[in-house]
């Protein structure tokens, strides 16, 4: 590695090259290095670089085996993070080339969580470069600590080994296993980026954009960006509990629950594993009404617990007489007919999902923009056995229990 110390800084930094050994061997290597650790490395072969996925622009690689040798170097100067960023331009000529991953660092312009159609909730984040230029970075759950809730809008984020795809026209950076990410980055490599990007002025992006439902139902969905929101203030008008109000997602591979009935008990099973524990989560089909129209819209998870302040599995599991998901609690019969400021996205689909919901005020004008964030309420963790309710509407006889 070719170290040289950065000018008038302490800090040293140099070039990175990529190196692989086999999966078999993770074992013998975790008991000789450590992340974030620095070694002279000797016994290694000298091979090119990747042809796929490779972490680093690098005219070569390594590999290493059993032979190969490490020796800590215990200078505090040398960082344990390195970045090689690209430009927007460069990301452009990126799409969809999985020949190189790609570092990018950029200005957070919204974090928002959006259901999808199948209730899983993905986690939105618009970044800006220094000119502007927007970038959308998409967490599945699985992925979703890399970025918390807690990063706002102004904070910088610096990504790493992200493969670049286009979606209606706005770059997306994709995750892969190799993503990390760091916050605010307060190193010699990221600081004039980092303030080059927090110069940049305040841009209103975050405004979700107040209509009624009359004009909502004029525009094509097919020329609605992903990332264009709306606000309409609107009143449930009728939930067709037919089609149920929730359902359970396994707590080990996070797919769907199927109900399965044997010997009078209610179960909840996965297709793929077993002692599961159910993750119930709200999908109540609506319809909503203003003074221009009405339209039929999903409420999820998130803007059912902004409307009621109780979770899906305390629904499930506290409340008398709301085990079945064709039976609709009284609690959630309640929430109809009161006017409220819904924040909706409209899926290419033309399906429109409810992603949060607040109170009207006073102040609301419906001929302006507002900021109002979305609330992301942390999910309940279960880790224990317990026992369910009994499930009076399916039967006397009938209780829930873990799969």
């Amino acid at each position: 590695m070719d170290i040289k110390r950065q000018k008038g800084r302490d800090m040293l930094s140099g070039d990175s090259i990529e190196a692989t050994a086999e999966v078999k061997r993770g074992e013998h290597f975790d008991s000789v290095i450590q992340v974030h650790s620095c070694y002279k490395v000797s016994g290694y072969i000298c091979v090119g670089p990747k042809t796929y996925m490779a972490t680093v622009n690098h005219p070569a690689s390594l590999i290493i085996g059993l032979k190969a040798r490490f020796e800590l170097i215990t200078n505090s100067n040398i960082p344990n993070v390195y970045f090689n960023f690209s430009s927007y331009d460069v990301l452009k000529t990126r799409i969809r080339d999985a020949k190189i991953l790609t570092d990018y660092i950029g200005r957070v312009e919204r974090n928002a969580s959006r259901s999808t159609s199948t209730g899983k909730v993905l986690q939105k984040i618009l970044l800006q470069d220094e000119r502007e230029r927007k970038v959308e970075i998409t967490l599945w759950p699985e992925m979703r600590h890399l970025i918390g809730d807690d990063v706002i809008p102004g904070d910088i984020v610096a990504i790493t080994s992200t493969m670049v795809t286009d979606h209606n026209g706005l770059l997306q950076l994709e995750l892969t296993y190799l993503t990390t990410t760091t916050i605010n980055p307060d190193l010699p490599q990221t600081i004039e980026h980092v303030n080059r990007l927090r110069a940049l002025p305040i841009a209103d992006i975050t405004t979700e954009k107040i209509i009624t439902l009359h004009d909502l139902s004029l525009k094509n969905p097919q020329n609605i960006q992903s990332y264009t929101n709306f606000i309409c203030e609107a009143k449930i008008k009728h939930i067709h509990d037919d089609r149920g109000w929730y359902y359970a997602l396994c707590s080990k591979c996070s797919n769907k629950l199927y109900p399965e009935q044997e010997g009078g008990v209610l179960n909840f099973v996965c297709k793929d594993d077993d002692d599961v524990i159910p993750n119930f989560r709200y999908c109540v089909k609506a319809t909503i009404t203003d003074a221009t129209g009405t339209a039929d819209v999903v409420f999820f998870n998130e803007s059912m617990y902004a409307m009621l302040n109780i979770s899906c599995e305390d629904m499930v599991t506290k409340h008398a007489h709301a085990t079945n998901p064709k039976k609709l609690p009284h609690l959630i019969a309640s929430i109809t007919n009161t006017p409220r400021l819904l924040h909706i996205t409209v899926k290419n689909d033309g399906k429109i999902v409810v992603n949060n919901v607040t109170e009207v005020t006073p102040t609301c004008d419906t001929q302006s923009t507002s900021t109002f964030t979305p609330a992301t309420p942390s999910a309940k963790q279960t880790t224990s056995k317990r026992q369910y309710p009994a499930a009076t509407e399916l039967g006397e006889d009938w209780k829930m229990k873990r799969a």
